[in-house]
């Protein structure tokens, strides 16, 4: 079983998911899941727990994986808490393949604490609202300030920074560069200038090496994803791993944001900058992005004015534009912020310090408030 999901990757996992969810799949394989672990136990695992005696198990998940199920079943046998901490935004809603429940679910925020009640089965008391630890670098000052940003990416600090951030979605990020660079030529996009970070596995897209290679007057490659761009020209598509605190550097310096259905959205408005969720939908090569598009945990972004949304390439240029009107606009801030913590929690203290007194309250049997 563990070997099967290993294999299983990107889109085929997502419609995988989305199989095993539907009435009578998900019993059977539940039932095959039980009867895998019951026949085979995970005695590696039992062997671990015995040594450690630990009073409290910690996994971060995405709510699939070679251990989870195992952990639930082990922790329950062994009578030790198990917590569960979410990994990424659509966990709860599309990754779930959990046969059982943990005992405490660690979420973003009030919308995944819906989806691990509505999905994954969880008691409402038993789900936990804390933010995500990805995000928590956010809290700290960045590295540079915008005027060594526009050094480094010889920008003019007087244009504004439209970022461009790729997606895993297969989608042709090179047409869509394209078309932006075409609209700054006529002047229907003013005083602009677009940085393009392609997402840290998604190749920059279809054929994403062309992106290196072409001589652009308006984008310019951000500075820290420039190796891995080159290697997927060279023909390595490996996946890299960026450091958060160049990702809040690059956001804490741009005006606004595109992407074509990525989660950076979501954190660029955690940085207050306007974003706009752009949908190429008549790129129907696309597998990835057509079979994502649907899912539940987009549905209420897809909802909310405060995260327009650009359907089909010949919305990209107007969308930006008007994205562009809302650049320095305080309500417009103040509204994103608010909407924002629909999907994250936000917290005053740092997320290390939280998670260490939750579990001292779960290891001394002390009341946990939910």
């Amino acid at each position: 079983m563990r070997r099967f999901y290993r294999r299983v990757l990107g889109w085929k996992a997502a419609l995988l998911y989305t199989l095993i969810s539907l009435p009578g799949v998900y019993q059977w394989h539940r039932h095959r899941v039980i009867a895998t672990i019951t026949a085979q136990p995970y005695r590696s695992l039992e062997v671990l727990i015995e040594e450690h005696q630990p009073d409290v198990l910690i996994h971060p998940s995405t709510l699939e994986g070679e251990y989870i199920n195992d952990l639930v079943e082990t922790s329950q046998s062994c009578d030790i808490p198990l917590m569960v901490i979410m990994n990424s935004w659509d966990n709860p809603s599309t990754k779930n393949a959990v046969v059982g429940n943990p005992d405490w679910l660690l979420v973003w925020g009030p919308q995944t604490k819906q989806h691990a009640i509505d999905f994954v089965g969880m008691r409402a008391d038993r789900v936990i609202e804390f933010g995500a630890a990805q995000f928590d670098v956010y809290r700290q000052p960045p590295r540079i300030d915008r005027d060594e940003f526009c050094v480094r990416h010889q920008i003019d600090p007087a244009r504004k920074i439209l970022l461009y951030a790729g997606s895993s979605k297969e989608t042709d990020e090179y047409s869509h560069l394209e078309a932006l660079e075409e609209a700054i030529d006529q002047a229907r996009l003013t005083n602009l200038v677009v940085v393009y970070r392609p997402h840290p596995w998604g190749n920059g897209g279809k054929n994403g090496g062309r992106i290196i290679e072409r001589q652009w007057r308006h984008i310019r490659i951000e500075t820290t994803m420039r190796a891995y761009l080159e290697g997927v020209r060279d023909g390595n598509k490996a996946m890299s791993l960026p450091d958060y605190r160049d990702t809040h550097d690059v956001l804490s310096s741009i005006d606004a944001l595109v992407s074509p259905l990525s989660t950076i959205i979501l954190e660029g408005a955690l940085h207050g900058k306007p974003t706009l969720c752009f949908l190429p939908v008549e790129e129907t090569e696309a597998r990835h992005l057509q079979l994502v598009l649907p899912l539940k945990h987009f549905e209420d972004m897809f909802n909310s004015p405060e995260f327009p949304t650009a359907r089909g390439l010949p919305e990209l240029i107007p969308g930006v534009a008007a994205l562009l009107s809302r650049v320095g606009d305080d309500a417009y801030s103040a509204r994103l912020a608010e909407a924002c913590s629909h999907f994250v929690t936000p917290f005053d203290r740092p997320y290390g310090e939280r998670l260490t007194e939750f579990c001292e309250k779960i290891a001394g049997c002390v009341p946990v408030d939910a």
